[in-house]
């Protein structure tokens, strides 16, 4: 999909995937909420490879992710050689971690909320009423 052509209102980071690969809803709900508006939830591609990274071994959670990125309210947001450019800028402010640089430039190019379960790694690069904070472990 065209992600010029899609609104894109919510990035998830790569902890907000792994709260979903364990099975929590409250990234489900936020999906539900954004597709019922016909928007999308972006994934960053670099945010779910690091996320099934993490899940290497358990199948459910890989199955759960999955399912996340075919569900009709998301859309997986590629590094293209244009975009690896662009999220270039934001490495240095995330200590080298790109996966959390991809979805912070995301989050900032679509004006989209960032959800995370680690908001203390994003509050001083996202400003604080666009973070949704979702549980790492079970609420």
């Amino acid at each position: 999909m065209n992600d010029q052509q899609n609104e894109i209102r919510a990035v998830l980071d790569s902890s907000a995937i792994r709260s979903y690969a364990k099975g929590h809803v409250h990234v489900g709900e936020v999906i539900t909420e954004v597709a019922d508006e016909r928007a999308f939830v972006g994934i960053p591609a670099t945010a779910l490879l690091e996320a099934l990274g993490h899940c290497e071994g358990d199948k459910i959670a890989r199955a759960r992710l999955d399912i996340l990125v075919h569900l009709p309210g998301t859309l997986t947001l590629d590094l293209t050689a244009e975009t690896a450019g662009r999220v270039a800028g934001t490495v240095a402010f995330t200590g080298g971690d790109l996966a959390r640089s991809h979805a912070v430039w995301a989050s900032l190019e679509h004006s989209a909320a960032y959800l995370t379960a680690e908001p203390q790694k994003s509050t001083r690069l996202i400003a604080e009423d666009r973070i949704i904070i979702v549980p790492a472990e079970d609420a």
